[in-house]
């Protein structure tokens, strides 16, 4: 078993450090319980309405999470400190990604306390799960939560307040972000002040719970405290996506719109046995995919095909006709223009659906 590395923040004190391993215990526990609970609720599907989603068990495994988060920051970490330590510690977490979400679930665990409002998780992914449903819940963007909540602020008068760091960092860095997630990052953080904290696996240097339970997954999904985020790791899927040229023989535009001042090129994959899938595309993605080798054509009004070309400055053309200006076909199963925007949203928004789009598998058929 390799030594367990020195932490930021050791915590020195064996009273406290005793007090941290229980509740880094506590925390790996409750985040699986969130997890499992995710899995379990009484969402269903009505004929009538659609989904019903439930994640009220989820919003209620979350409250000791919460706790357990609150006493490792004040009561094992900063009260072990002596001041000048404990101001490099809060300097760090004023800036630092998980830092600041441990600061900001502040926020929503003095809801839970101290007001009567009640938090309500927002869910708008969902996905089949055996015989029924899991529930990816986020937390709710600073402007819609309860008025009471965003008005509770620490001063003479209101002792149990939020302070002013803890409202901006739930605006910043938890409000919008997966409820699990933010858990995950809080543990990490901990864990990189002070790594003894953590139970182990015995004999290993693996933490326990971790990495937790895998259910179907539909893209990706960060079980484990050292795994990026979904949004880091959508980055890098983005990233690849956009390096690697797409998938079939070649692409045919048929259709041209402008989004945010941004030419999109819109039309079908060219991929084995004859099929099509959509595709839209920027200007000045094309132009990388065409200086590396990848065919585009043009559809003209006549039905030809004309190859798209790019120069040295990037500008795309055909038939001698810059692209901006060039006359495309409209075939008689055109896409609605505003269907086109919405796919074109939909690969700005979800890196894992622009992956399937530019790399052919499970991407969507336009046959």
């Amino acid at each position: 078993m390799a030594q367990t590395p020195t932490g930021l923040f050791p915590v020195t004190d064996p009273d406290r450090q005793a007090k941290g391993r229980q509740k880094m215990h506590g925390l790996a526990l409750y985040i699986t319980h969130v997890w499992e609970a995710a899995a379990s609720t009484d969402t269903t599907l009505c004929r009538d309405h659609g989904l019903d989603v439930d994640s009220e068990r989820v919003a209620l495994e979350i409250a000791p999470a919460l706790a357990a988060i609150r006493t490792l920051d004040l009561e094992v970490l900063r009260a072990s400190l002596n001041r000048a330590v404990a101001q490099r510690y809060l300097d760090l977490q004023k800036t630092d990604p998980q830092g600041q979400v441990v600061l900001g679930v502040v926020l929503p665990r003095n809801a839970d306390i101290h007001l009567p409002a009640t938090l309500d998780l927002h869910v708008d992914r969902v996905v089949g799960e055996g015989d029924g449903y899991r529930v990816m819940p986020s937390w709710q963007p600073y402007d819609k939560l309860p008025a009471v909540v965003r008005a509770n602020r620490r001063n003479q008068s209101n002792r149990n307040g939020t302070s002013e760091p803890s409202h901006t960092a739930y605006r910043n860095a938890v409000g919008g972000h997966l409820v699990i997630e933010t858990l995950l990052d809080a543990f990490a953080f901990f864990l990189r002040c002070d790594p003894t904290l953590a139970r182990r696996v015995a004999g290993t240097d693996d933490l326990a719970y971790f990495p937790l339970r895998a259910y179907t997954i539909h893209d990706y999904e960060r079980r484990h405290p050292d795994q990026p985020n979904r949004a880091a790791f959508g980055a890098e899927v983005r990233r690849l996506t956009e390096d690697a040229p797409p998938s079939g023989a070649g692409r045919e535009i048929l259709y041209r719109l402008t989004s945010d001042g941004t030419a999109v090129y819109c039309g079908h994959t060219v991929e084995p046995f004859g099929l099509r899938s959509v595709f839209t595309e920027s200007a000045p993605q094309i132009v990388r995919d065409i200086r590396a080798g990848y065919p585009y054509v043009a559809a003209a009004t006549d039905g030809t095909h004309h190859a798209v070309v790019a120069d040295a400055d990037g500008r795309l053309a055909a038939d001698g006709v810059a692209l901006d200006d060039y006359a495309f076909a409209q075939p008689c199963r055109h896409p609605l223009p505003q269907t086109w925007l919405a796919w074109w949203q939909l690969t700005l928004e979800d890196p894992f659906w622009y992956r399937k789009q530019r790399h052919c598998a499970g991407s969507p058929r336009d046959l």
